[in-house]
């Protein structure tokens, strides 16, 4: 996966409807701008495991 930085992640007026937002796939989000309003759906990011320390 590669990791997408986003200079600027404000797309949207605070005091109007939001009608931009940007493309989510499987592997995460990226820099493509789509030009309607993102549907409605949760997003739970899942922690990497964590390494167990040898004894």
């Amino acid at each position: 996966m590669q990791q997408v930085v986003i200079e600027n992640p404000v797309l949207n007026s605070p005091f109007e409807e939001p009608k931009r937002h940007f493309k989510f796939t499987e592997d995460g989000i990226t820099d493509e701008i789509i030009e309607a309003r993102r549907i409605s759906q949760y997003f739970v990011p899942i922690p990497r495991p964590m390494k167990r320390s040898a004894r």
